[in-house]
């Protein structure tokens, strides 16, 4: 009995329950209190290959306000709980089974004159798992790790890719308000002379009203984008994981547009760049991996159900001590299956891994079709860029020519200045256009799940992210 108390002691659990309970306004502050000057968040970007020097961080670009947001950001959190316990699953898959000790006491009467009046025992039933079915349980566990694996670099890639839109649009609200400052200006000259020629009477009123309220319109709209501002980089501090009190925080790096659109055209104007687009997709995206690893472990589910067809055994010794008789014993246990041979749960596996590769086909045909018209639309949106351009050198020929002519006294200084505001007005539109063909790009980096050009590739880690 001394034996079984000290087997059973030193079978119970060691670990103890700790609890951690959620607190809303703790987690409030944690949120407030992120910072981008943090110096965990430096030394983690000294691990990520920064040099001390570059601390702190000026002006802040596409690729550091990925780190911001892999650092700060809780999505990415989830995704990382989420691969541990996946790994977790793995350990658990390839643990064995402990054995299992059953012990039992009794006391007779001795009415049949047994020699003893006590009766006590044990066993262990000692479970032995068949046609390798812990195996195939730890390689479907770690096909679903993989699948966890390329989700958290997943949702690092959306991080990124949001980062990148909110950036687009704040480059091109900052874009348009010089434009349509520098028209502002330029209808503010043409009032002024408008109203000169209103006190002279040389024209009347109603074209002054009219040249006030296009001047009117123009200080709405700058206005307008001067609020958005405001919500873009609010915007863009919730990409990183921050409040919105810390949008003023850092500083965006400008970018020179014309030279990422030339760039931009070079690599997808090549021969057969649709083609190359298509198969670097369907090979590298991180969804195609994941969902071939989803499909890796469906097949590992049918393998399993499969080797259930042939059922675990239990070998079980035992002694007993019974009213005086010492008896040994060894039991053998195991699951007939005559009724239910598994049918049904191999056919369910079999169903899954059918879903997954329906699934998996269905996503290569929506990655082909939206990339055919992202592509297309790029494609569209350059030409819109090209003949915009034409219009716009054109008639800053005609713009050119009038100022010779206001030189030789042939023009006045209101026509001039009157096509110069449509010299503006033009150069805005193409402005916006370069805009669309620059996001017309991103969308086919974004449905390529990678950069069009080689470089710095924080998302795609996976294997640190995943630390």
């Amino acid at each position: 009995m001394l034996l079984i108390f000290c087997g059973l002691a030193a079978g119970c659990a060691k670990e103890k329950y700790t609890a951690k309970p959620l607190d809303a306004k703790q987690v409030s502050t944690k949120i407030h209190g992120k910072q981008l000057s943090d110096e965990a968040f430096k030394a983690y970007l000294i691990q990520q290959g920064y040099a001390a020097s570059e601390w702190p961080i000026r002006e802040w670009g596409l690729e550091e306000l990925t780190f911001a947001a892999l650092y700060f950001n809780p999505k990415l959190d989830i995704a990382k709980a989420q691969l541990a316990l996946a790994n977790t699953s793995i350990s658990t898959a390839k643990r064995w089974q402990n054995p299992i000790l059953n012990t039992s006491l009794a006391r007779s009467n001795r009415a049949n004159g047994d020699i003893r009046p006590w009766s006590y025992g044990f066993d262990v039933s000692i479970p032995i798992v068949t046609n390798n079915k812990r195996e195939i349980l730890a390689e479907e566990a770690e096909r679903l790790r993989d699948a966890a694996q390329l989700s958290v670099a997943e949702t690092a890639w959306q991080l990124r890719s949001q980062i990148a839109k909110d950036l687009m649009t704040y480059h091109e609200n900052i874009a348009l308000q010089q434009a349509l400052t520098l028209e502002l200006n330029t209808h503010g000259s043409i009032v002024n002379m408008l109203e000169k020629r209103v006190a002279t009477g040389f024209i009347g009123n109603n074209v002054l009203s009219d040249a006030k309220l296009l001047q009117k319109k123009t200080q709405i709209g700058l206005q307008t984008l001067s609020t958005q501002l405001f919500e873009i980089k609010a915007s863009l501090a919730a990409d990183i994981g921050l409040s919105v009190d810390q949008k003023s925080a850092f500083n965006i790096k400008p970018i020179a547009l014309d030279n990422i659109l030339n760039q931009q055209s070079s690599l997808l104007n090549t021969q057969n760049q649709i083609a190359l687009l298509q198969e670097n997709a369907l090979l590298n995206r991180l969804d195609i991996r994941r969902s071939l690893a989803k499909y890796a472990a469906a097949e590992a589910k049918i393998k399993l159900e499969v080797a259930k067809q042939t059922p675990d055994i239990a070998l079980t010794p035992g002694y007993i001590f019974e009213f005086g008789d010492k008896i040994w014993s060894l039991g053998f246990s195991s699951l007939l299956n005559l009724l239910n041979k598994n049918q049904t749960l191999i056919a369910e596996a079999t169903n899954l891994r059918e879903i997954e590769g329906a699934e998996f086909e269905a996503l290569q045909t929506i990655i082909i079709t939206d990339l055919n018209s992202a592509f297309a639309s790029y494609q569209s949106s350059l030409q819109q860029v090209q003949l915009t351009q034409s219009q716009l050198d054109f008639q800053n020929k005609q713009q050119q020519s009038l100022e010779k002519q206001l030189e030789a006294g042939l023009a006045d200084r209101l026509t001039l200045t009157q096509n110069k505001l449509v010299y503006l007005v033009t150069g805005q539109q193409l402005l916006r256009l370069k805009f669309n063909c620059l996001k017309a790009a991103n969308h086919i980096e974004d449905l390529m799940q990678r950069p069009l050009f080689d470089g710095p590739n924080p998302y795609s880690q996976s294997a640190e992210l995943s630390q």
